[in-house]
């Protein structure tokens, strides 16, 4: 936008000196953003040479001209926003449902006013966040863990119960429970239904204690 009049420049200067930002500025006048950010740039660099009162009058006046409307718009958002909290339609929503959406606004918004719109206490904003965390890092390991059986239930064609299951595991270095064996089997549908019988396949017979396998329900 080299062709862009000296005024409209001007304009622009002035109202990002005012407080707005340069995405306002680009969408307000049509302007690709990173040349109003390349045009700040230059401004910022030449700022030290002058002073305030060097401006033009008019220009002084349009500055304050701009504040004052900022003002308004400001007075006006915390007035809106003290009827939406005292209107009290915020608890016609449950809290859980409040924090979704704060959650989804993270990284747009600072946490506190999120908190503050939606009336969320931040300690329990922290602990669902925490707890939501906790719950994907568990499920990612309930995930793993299935892959890890039904990788060695596949290689024993289905003839290994849930305890030959577990020692196998703990060989490689898993450690859980035949019980949740058996009800990550009966998630992922891998039960067998024959008649058990007693199968020692090469590739597992080794360190393995004798016993009769315990029949995948």
């Amino acid at each position: 936008m080299n062709c862009c009049p000296a005024k409209i420049k001007q304009e622009i200067f002035i109202k990002y000196i005012c407080g707005y930002t340069p995405k306002e500025l680009a969408d307000e006048f049509g302007i690709h953003f990173t040349t109003i950010y390349r045009w700040i740039e230059r401004w910022k660099k030449d700022l030290p040479k002058h002073i305030l009162k060097e401006l033009p009058l008019q220009d002084i006046g349009t500055i304050l001209e701009y504040t004052e409307n900022l003002k308004h718009r400001l007075d006006d958002a915390e007035r809106s926003l003290a009827i939406f909290h005292e209107s009290r339609v915020l608890q016609t929503v449950p809290l859980k449902e409040r924090i979704t959406i704060a959650k989804k606004l993270m990284e747009t918004y600072p946490v506190k006013l999120l908190c503050d719109t939606f009336e969320i206490p931040m300690s329990t904003f922290y602990y669902h966040k925490r707890k939501i965390r906790n719950e994907t890092r568990r499920q990612q390991e309930e995930h793993d863990l299935s892959d890890a059986i039904r990788s060695v239930f596949e290689e024993s064609k289905g003839r290994l119960g849930a305890e030959r299951i577990r020692v196998l595991l703990q060989q490689q270095g898993i450690t859980t429970s035949s019980r949740r064996i058996r009800k990550l089997t009966k998630q992922m549908k891998l039960s067998n239904d024959a008649k058990e019988t007693v199968y020692y396949a090469p590739a597992y017979t080794v360190n393995i204690e004798e016993g009769v396998d315990v029949k995948i329900l």
